[in-house]
């Protein structure tokens, strides 16, 4: 994590590059931003995605204090309808996944 810059009204801004688990917890896993007290706004982009064949991935996230929470889920593309998007199994490796994150706070 690397302060980049401060916005102007003061607050710090915050960039990381993190890698997914090598076992998923079920909920999410966490990111702390130790150099903020308080994220007020962040951009998560993926750097690089998992790649399984027949699997699509999404990635949800929250944040709370300087704790980011992301959560991921998979539908199999080739699966009878409907599909259904469902949260990664627990104990998945997922650290193929790289995030980029900007994060504005204080």
């Amino acid at each position: 994590m690397t302060i980049i810059g401060l916005t102007g009204d003061g607050k710090k801004i915050a960039h990381l590059i993190a890698s997914g688990p090598t076992s998923y917890p079920t909920g999410g896993f966490t990111i702390t931003v130790a150099e903020l007290e308080k994220i007020d706004g962040l951009v998560l982009s993926i750097r690089s995605n998992l790649k399984v064949s027949n699997l699509v991935h999404a990635v949800d996230y929250s944040y709370s204090r300087n704790t980011i929470t992301v959560t991921l889920y998979r539908i199999d593309v080739t699966a009878a309808a409907p599909s259904a998007w469902a949260e990664l199994p627990s104990g998945t490796d997922v650290s193929s996944l790289v995030l980029e994150i900007v994060a504005i706070g204080t």
